[in-house]
């Protein structure tokens, strides 16, 4: 009789073994387990109680207890009382819950036990979770049912390990399949903006982060989170990182760490609020570009090590996918640099030169002509020297040689550029002598005038959503201003990346001046944007 029980009870134990294994998600694997504890050992109530690396509770699965039940009992139990009794190895067994001495009493809506066992679950040599059987049928648990236990807690154990390294290596696959995504953005857009975005958004799906922030670095060796998305993402957008503080340490020694808080002494304000911290530094080459910051909410999960592992993996691709862009822009940029010095050869060698003995040609034909056919004549010519100009100045342009093409005119084309993609012409009030005067001097002058103008007439375009644009560039004293005003959405559409902004404020630093970017109209429902570049300049 004993050996029949043992074969039925062996075979029963062995359906529920095979169970555990039929399904590599771990959600199933501890689902099934503790209705396979309940339904081995015939016992009304049964639970797991699942614990993190430092025992708090992460997740506490029922059966046998109603949902509504469930409801109005709230929190799972504390490891305290009887529950605080159960061993590391082992089980432990009361005949009468209520009767034991370390009994603390149930909540209000907790149903009556009696008979109960406890076993903790151990993976990996650590304690994963307390598996809590209670009131089974017929009487206290008795020896077979420790067995029994004993070998489903083992043989779960094994299965839980498995699926955690089945959810580790989908999770793997994820970033992989977005590290190859992002690397085929970043090579195939003249976007920066939207690849340094893509890297951002897809970090942030893949670690189920509210919050996700990119630093890249800025000027005189601060570094600046350039790029943000999720909760109060606007909030942090344009911070200088603490130089003494932890993400700092992280770029300098290209180490990545996870804490449940943002962590270190020196923490910016704006980001004392997060809770679970992760920051993974872009590497390349061993020198560190750019930090992945990943914030959760307080309260939430907290970040693992394998977690830091797969990020660091991905922010380590992204570190190659930048490089590579920036080789690749740069590549483009020098055949793009080779095509324009072969089309000013091309213009020269074969229109100007062509326009040059037409004028020739005119000049001969006025020998002998009347006094009507040489004023025609000198017509044409004079048409065909205007022409001869127009090419000289674009074979100059496709040269590189702005250094001798007035800066009103550089300006002026730049504005023409931008009525294409704005779809309007905007309403331009400029002191062009005055431009030119102050510009002939400084040729960097011109650059960063040209460089600026078309940062922020390309912010309208792109992000304001506006239909109505004002420019002026004016020179007083010692001071040239350069402004850009439109009735779009505000700021907060024009700014984005913070970079774009950034670069003009340096600009801007770099010649005793400032950049300020402010609504136009803050109490409008379209407040638009107010962007003034205000410089010194030497007369």
């Amino acid at each position: 009789m004993i050996e029949s029980n043992d074969h039925l009870a062996t075979l029963t134990l062995a359906d529920a073994i095979t169970a555990l294994n039929a399904d590599l998600s771990l959600a199933s694997v501890l689902d099934t387990l503790v209705e396979s504890a309940r339904r081995l050992t015939g016992a009304h109530y049964a639970a797991l109680h699942v614990f993190d690396a430092q025992g708090e509770s992460t997740a506490f699965i029922t059966k046998g207890i109603p949902d509504d039940t469930k409801d109005r009992i709230g929190h799972p139990p504390g490891r305290v009382g009887v529950l605080a009794k159960i061993p590391a190895h082992g089980t432990l067994a009361v005949e009468r819950i209520d009767a034991d001495p370390d009994h603390r009493g149930m909540p209000k809506w907790h149903p009556r036990l009696e008979s109960f066992l406890g076993t903790s679950l151990t993976v990996r040599e650590q304690v994963f979770g307390h598996l809590y059987l209670a009131d089974k049928d017929g009487g206290p648990f008795d020896e077979e049912d420790k067995r029994m236990i004993l070998a489903l807690a083992a043989a779960a154990a094994v299965a839980i390990d498995h699926a955690k390294l089945h959810d580790d290596a989908v999770e793997r696959e994820r970033w992989l399949e977005a590290s190859q995504r992002l690397t085929t953005q970043m090579l195939t857009t003249s976007d920066e903006e939207e690849a340094l975005q893509g890297i951002v958004d897809a970090a942030r799906e893949l670690a189920h982060a509210p919050t996700a922030a990119l630093v890249l670095p800025g000027l005189d060796d601060a570094w600046v989170i350039e790029m943000a998305a999720g909760d109060y993402a606007s909030n942090i957008i344009g911070l200088e990182l603490p130089a003494k503080g932890s993400a700092m340490d992280v770029i300098r020694t290209s180490r990545g760490i996870v804490a449940p808080a943002p962590p270190g002494r020196h923490v910016l304000h704006e980001i004392t609020e997060y809770g679970p911290s992760l920051y993974a530094p872009l590497a390349s080459d061993g020198e560190t570009i750019g930090l992945l910051m990943l914030w959760r909410d307080k309260g939430d999960d907290e970040f693992s090590a394998a977690d830091l592992e797969v990020t660091q993996r991905f922010a380590h691709q992204a570190a190659l996918a930048l490089t590579l862009a920036e080789l690749n822009q740069a590549r483009n940029h020098a055949t793009l640099l080779e095509e324009r010095e072969q089309i000013a050869d091309d213009l020269h060698d074969f229109v100007s030169q062509e326009l040059f003995a037409a004028a020739m040609h005119l000049e001969a034909l006025t020998e002998g002509a009347t006094e009507t056919q040489t004023t025609r004549l000198s017509s044409i010519a004079d048409h065909v020297k205007r022409a001869q100009y127009e090419v000289r100045g674009v074979m100059r342009n496709l040269a590189g040689q702005r250094s001798s093409e007035p800066a009103s005119d550089r300006m002026r084309r730049e504005i023409t550029l931008a009525q294409a993609t704005m779809g309007f012409m905007p309403d331009v009030d400029a002191q062009w002598s005055d431009v030119n005067e102050v510009c002939a001097s400084d040729t960097t002058l011109a650059d960063d005038c040209i460089a600026v103008m078309r940062e922020l007439l390309s912010n309208v375009a792109r992000h304001a959503n506006a239909t109505a644009v004002k420019i002026w560039v004016h020179v007083s004293d010692d001071r040239l201003e350069l402004g850009v005003q439109d009735n779009g959405i505000g700021p907060a559409g024009a700014t984005k990346r913070y970079s774009g902004t950034s670069n003009l404020g340096n600009r801007a630093l770099r010649r005793n001046g400032s950049f300020a970017l402010a609504p136009a109209n803050p109490d409008a429902e379209r407040p638009g944007s107010r962007a003034v570049w205000n410089v010194e300049v030497k007369r």
